[in-house]
């Protein structure tokens, strides 16, 4: 199973270059991220790499075949190069994120500080017997949590805690009232301020 993540790096306008990291969501990527290996690369040298996120920090579209094209066959990095999308808004950045499918977001600032949010379902319905489903839906919406320390252990106790309300569902605690309690849990883990909610459809 992959710890997939979106990376997410800042524009000198203030929008974002949004990218794809197959093992993003595992502690230790962002202190492979730099500006000179701003792509996790091994090769410190890989000038290619920050010459590409330069262009790509100031460009209003993606053309794959110019982005392919300044990769090198060898080249081996822990964020894909080829961008997703240029010039995301900071708060269009939840809207990508696919709970369920994506388990972390990396934002990465102008100075190459990164910060890492764990994705946090709303959607119960793989935790919770009575609910109708056995995989998360993206579409739900869920959390972004600040990851102060690890991001494994910040997964694993959001995972405790949707088991938890997983058991609630189940023991007759409707679904909108487990979402808040998830989402006030969270609150209290990071503070309510700096949680980047994706709210979904609603009840």
């Amino acid at each position: 199973m992959s710890d997939r993540a979106l990376v997410a790096y800042e524009r000198p306008d203030g929008r974002y270059v949004l990218h794809y990291a197959h093992w993003g969501a595992s502690d230790g990527l962002v202190e492979r991220l730099t500006p000179a290996t701003p792509f996790g690369g091994a090769d410190p040298r890989a000038e290619w790499a920050a010459g590409l996120l330069r262009d790509l920090l100031t460009a209003t579209g993606i053309d794959p075949d110019s982005v392919a094209g300044r990769v090198p066959a060898e080249a081996a990095t822990a964020v894909d190069p080829m961008p997703l999308a240029v010039a995301v808004t900071r708060d269009g950045l939840v809207d990508r994120v696919a709970f369920g499918v994506h388990r972390a977001l990396v934002v990465v600032d102008r100075s190459f500080d990164a910060t890492t949010y764990a994705a946090v379902p709303f959607d119960l319905a793989p935790v919770a017997g009575t609910l109708d489903g056995t995989a998360v839906d993206p579409d739900a919406g869920g959390l972004l949590v600040p990851v102060a320390t690890s991001v494994t252990s910040l997964r694993e106790r959001a995972g405790g805690a949707r088991e938890a309300l997983g058991a609630a569902v189940d023991g007759g605690l409707d679904p909108p009232t487990a979402r808040r309690a998830l989402r006030e849990t969270a609150a209290r883990w990071v503070g309510a301020d700096r949680l980047l909610v994706a709210d979904g459809p609603g009840p």
